[in-house]
């Protein structure tokens, strides 16, 4: 009896059956290791915390050594020392592939990695890539390590919302790639799902002893569309792919070492069995490696300068100057990254980020607001449109209800319609936050830092952070950046213009006076032209031509008061002409002539700038230049007021000698 019994217990281990595997792990020093990372996802990050701790509950039924790091905590100082070491890995949170529209080639610096928090408590929106590149060099698994790949863009083979998904081809690469530094860092198998839970693995993996290859194959998720190509960038690695529909649908992959199985994981395990429960995205364990600082190298940094055009979708050219007290606590790789939040933005913004310098990166997971339940075979959202079947015996409208006979032959009353609801008035409305580009290298001068960046597409005003990161892309401390102010920046159109003028004034009725201002072409083009001579041919001679500053009187008074509507129409403007031939950027002095309105009242003088090539911008979409002007007679005074001689100012210049104009686009914002 013994015996039977002895041999029934065998075979139980040998089947996966009996007890789960911490009991076994146990009995060493070691055990597995797992490691649980939820990257900012805006909206979607909430859900991915929920599937987190569901999983991490899971693990913790195989092995103490469970690690969460949730965002806003899920820095990658804070993911980098975790990982080391780690079993198994769970990654949920956006995902930065290749190929993708954004690059020709593949950037090991911010692709097929994690996209994490770039500092403690930066929020669940703004989110820094950490490439494939990054995870090689700086983290060791253990032997036989499992990455789980839950809810990313292009990890599964798939692109993002709103972007077409790509060909097989294409595909294949992304699954391919996005594995290849998780395997050089020591994982032996890759697993990608766009959108089921990781509970299905985590039990496989920690709870039994089968083929990982064949419980992702007979996962309650697959589709049924299995076929498999040798990895290239992982030799001796397989790929495979498990599309919705065969050759679209890329929801599941997996890139492993063949034969792998749950107990080689468990073999390799290198974790604490006498581990406590660590969760560094809650506030009451907040754990995280120290940050690096300049600020505490004695490095005083100046607010930044722009030295260069801010045009919609071209480069950007800032400097921050600094001082220190001695070179050599000086780093030798300081980096940075941008982010633009727009305020007041002509046209909508595309949804993609821009990535490091002039890369741009997708933003979106590939995961819907609202994901199928968990190991689920059906995904909640396919990049295609799902095929629906007809409603039963539904397709036709509602059948007219029965009359009540009482009514017959009586007066139908008349249906009142409902009042249409006022639209809303956009009085309040959630702030757009932007992306945080991938940090470049900043030049590092004598007296300067200057950084270059890719200006957003989208004409407009927008809220411009700077932060500032080490050689390893970590960000340096709130002190550091507390240096750095954030910047209004107006990134203006091929078309544009702006008028500085005073917000009002005061004139006489029926007054003559000349206006100064000063007029900025921000656009990509030069207004005009000079003389087009021709020694040869005297009638192919071009006149020059120019842009005008123009002028239109409105009476605040409207309706109420025709005499001061007469008195607006008869007002005048005398247009003022500009130099011909006036190219990008440069900013001139104008005297506008001004006739007042001859009845007293508030007025609103409109100013627009007509060009020879489009005529009005305000009619191309420029924003129009008003100043409102009371016009009234002046104050008699009773005393003479004996004023000082006015005291000659010196006269600003710039480098070629004419008045020097205001700087345009860029403003401080207040801290």
């Amino acid at each position: 009896m013994n015996r039977l019994f002895a041999v029934l217990i065998a075979c139980l281990l040998v089947c996966g059956l009996a007890a789960p595997a911490v009991s076994a792990a146990q009995s060493s020093s070691k055990v597995p290791k797992v490691v649980i990372v939820v990257g900012p996802s805006g909206v979607a990050t909430d859900r991915y915390r929920r599937e987190a701790r569901s999983a991490a509950a899971l693990a913790r039924k195989y092995t103490p050594d469970v690690t969460e790091l949730y965002s806003p905590h899920a820095t990658w100082p804070a993911v980098k020392q975790a990982l080391q070491g780690a079993s198994l890995v769970i990654y949920m949170g956006h995902g930065n592939g290749w190929p993708s529209k954004y690059r020709d080639s593949l950037y090991p610096p911010t692709q097929n990695g994690f996209g994490l928090n770039p500092t403690a408590g930066s929020g669940d929106h703004t989110h820094q890539y950490f490439g494939e590149g990054r995870i090689a060099e700086s983290i060791t698994f253990a032997k036989n390590a499992v990455v789980l790949l839950n809810h990313l863009c292009y990890a599964s083979g798939n692109s993002e919302p709103g972007v077409a998904e790509g060909t097989l081809a294409q595909a294949r690469q992304r699954v391919d790639n996005f594995a290849a530094g998780f395997i050089k860092a020591g994982a032996s198998a890759v697993i990608a799902e766009a959108y089921s839970s990781p509970n299905y693995m985590v039990k496989t993996i920690l709870g039994s002893r089968r083929s990982i290859d064949k419980a992702w194959r007979t996962q309650p998720s697959r589709n049924g569309h299995v076929f498999g190509f040798e990895s290239r960038r992982s030799p001796g690695y397989i790929a495979q792919m498990d599309p919705e529909r065969g050759t679209s649908g890329f929801s599941r992959s997996i890139v492993l070492k063949a034969g792998l199985a749950s107990a080689d994981v468990l073999r390799g395990a290198r974790g604490n069995a006498n581990a406590n429960a660590t969760v560094a995205g809650d506030p009451e364990l907040p754990a995280l490696p120290v940050v690096p600082s300049l600020v505490a190298r004695g490095i005083d940094l100046k607010a930044p300068v722009v030295k260069s055009a801010t045009l919609a979708g071209g480069k950007i050219k800032f400097q921050l100057s600094y001082k220190i007290a001695d070179r050599d606590d000086l780093p030798k790789t300081i980096q940075a990254s941008v982010r633009w939040d727009p305020l007041d933005v002509v046209a909508p913004e595309p949804e993609a980020e821009v990535a490091p310098a002039e890369e741009a990166r997708p933003t979106e997971s590939t995961a819907p607001a609202e994901s199928a339940p968990a190991e689920s075979a059906v995904p909640a959202e396919s990049s295609a449109p799902a095929e629906s079947a007809a409603p039963a015996e539904s397709a036709a409208p509602d059948a007219s209800p029965t009359p009540d006979p009482a009514t017959l032959g009586s007066p139908a009353e008349e249906e009142v319609a409902p009042a249409p609801e006022p639209p809303s008035l956009g009085l309040v409305v959630p702030e757009r936050i932007g992306d945080v580009v991938a940090p470049k290298k900043v030049k590092i001068g004598k007296k300067t830092l200057t950084l270059t960046a890719a200006a957003p597409t989208a004409p407009g005003r927008y809220r411009l952070t700077i932060t500032l990161h080490d050689r390893d892309g970590v960000a340096y401390d709130a002190a550091t950046q507390a240096m750095v102010p954030t910047l209004i920046v107006r990134v203006t159109g091929d078309l544009d213009a702006q008028i500085v003028a005073p917000a009002s004034t005061e004139m006489a009725p029926g007054a003559a006076t000349t206006l100064d201002l000063w007029t900025a072409n921000l656009g990509k083009a030069a207004w005009g032209h000079g003389t087009i001579t021709n020694a040869k041919d005297p009638d192919g001679t071009a006149p020059a031509t120019t842009a005008r500053v123009t002028g239109q009187w409105l009476a605040l008074g409207g309706l109420d008061d025709p005499a001061q509507a007469s008195a607006a129409a008869a007002a005048s403007v005398t247009a003022a002409t500009l130099p011909a031939g006036l190219e990008p950027g440069a900013v001139v002095p104008v005297g506008l002539e001004l006739f007042a309105p001859s009845v007293a009242g508030d007025y609103l003088l409109v100013l627009d700038i007509v060009t020879p090539e489009h005529g009005s911008i305000v009619a191309n979409g420029v924003e129009a230049t008003t100043i409102r002007v009371r016009v009234a007679k002046p104050a008699v005074q009773s005393t003479p007021v004996e004023l000082p001689a006015p005291t000659a100012a010196p006269e600003a210049t710039s480098r070629g000698g004419s008045p020097t104009g205001p700087e345009i686009p860029v403003t401080s914002e207040a801290q």
